[in-house]
């Protein structure tokens, strides 16, 4: 048997990635992953375990996820040949990469990304060949539209990624500025709105189009519901036609699908933990900030915060202490910064009590 020669299979896109590593260890208090903090109430346990019942293990799920879609389609008013469902947004965000790699000769397809942002658009892109093209928020973490549209016009995209609300600051792309960037490239804009049940804007959903240049990415993650992996691709039906030629046979486990299905159809029962998450992170912003740390306005259900170089300090003084937040190194125009997921009150007032405790020991690294 001969030794792999990795170097000479693996393309020279991947030389330059890292792997996305979500944090792990086992913390009494995880305010890292943005995940929602309450567990779904019993009317939808229930459902939920009934409705698992009926899957039949021994035979492979819907092909075309029909049923889930539907119930996607029907809680967003948009027609179901609109809506694609993946194993999690990330992996609709492959799938997009992967079919609009059209160039012209001796070029290489590109995409554009305002930065700090969600990784998995970078990582996509690059694995799929794209030039990735970073545009920085200004130095108040807003969009800089000015350059974002610069390079559109200059660069011609073929995908615009645009996380809104914006993971990680909780900035958020407003309608003139999304409908500029729709207006200003014939390549696709796809607006992430992951976070976009705790923004209190309306969705972009009902604005896609057949042959428009809008396509919406949605997720049951952040609702209560992370651990099925549900994502939604919201698109026009000649680019899902495109898209469908390389989505995995059966990408949609049956089990999700189901589950899904049971969410979506009672996705009013969500609203009341969505709202308490939404008032706590207004009470825990001001909390923060009444600490002397600077907490940047946040439309999704997580605070972007800034410690004043004691960032890393504050990270591993709260980790010693069995509380996770997430450390966000060498940022642009940020540098070092702390996500911090909203969690439920008992969770925000220890985290408030303990970062007090940080500042009364001095708020240095041990």
């Amino acid at each position: 048997m001969s030794d792999l020669d990795l170097p000479r299979l693996l393309p020279g896109e991947l030389a330059g990635l890292s792997a996305y590593e979500p944090p792990g260890g086992d913390y009494p208090v995880r305010l890292d992953a943005n995940e929602n903090p309450y567990p779904p109430d019993p009317v939808i346990l229930d459902k939920l375990a009934r409705a698992l019942e009926s899957v039949q293990v021994n035979r492979y799920p819907d092909p075309a996820s029909l049923d889930l879609r539907k119930a996607f389609a029907g809680h967003f008013g948009c027609p179901v040949e609109r809506v694609m469902a993946g194993n999690g947004s990330d992996e609709l965000i492959g799938f997009l990469t992967w079919t609009l790699r059209g160039c012209e000769a001796g070029g290489k397809p590109s995409v554009l990304i305002p930065i700090p942002t969600f990784g998995m658009y970078s990582i996509a892109a690059s694995a799929a060949g794209y030039d990735v093209h970073e545009i920085p928020f200004d130095s108040n973490l807003e969009p800089d539209m000015e350059k974002v549209l610069e390079v559109v016009r200059e660069k011609a995209p073929n995908i615009v990624f645009l996380s809104n609300p914006n993971n990680p600051t909780g900035s958020f792309f407003s309608k003139e500025q999304i409908r500029a960037i729709l207006n200003a490239t014939d390549g696709l804009v796809v607006v992430d709105e992951a976070y976009g049940d705790f923004s209190g804007e309306k969705s972009w959903i009902c604005e896609v189009e057949s042959g428009g240049n809008l396509a919406v990415l949605r997720t049951l993650s952040k609702v209560g519901a992370a651990a099925l992996r549900s994502g939604f691709l919201v698109a026009g039906e000649e680019l899902l036609d495109e898209v469908d030629k390389i989505r995995f046979p059966f990408n949609v486990n049956g089990y999700t699908q189901v589950a899904g299905e049971v969410f979506l159809s009672n996705f009013e029962r969500l609203h009341s933990g969505i709202n308490e998450i939404v008032d706590q992170r207004e009470r825990l912003s001001r909390e923060m900030a009444g600490l002397g740390f600077t907490v940047f306005p946040s439309r999704a259900n997580f605070l972007f915060i800034k410690c004043g170089g004691r960032e890393k300090a504050l990270w591993r003084f709260l980790q010693d202490r069995g509380i996770m937040v997430r450390f966000l190194a060498r940022l642009s125009v940020a540098g070092d910064a702390l996500r911090v997921t909203v969690g439920t009150p008992g969770e925000n007032s220890l985290l408030v009590e303990k970062s007090r405790e940080f500042l009364a020991e001095g708020g240095k690294d041990a």
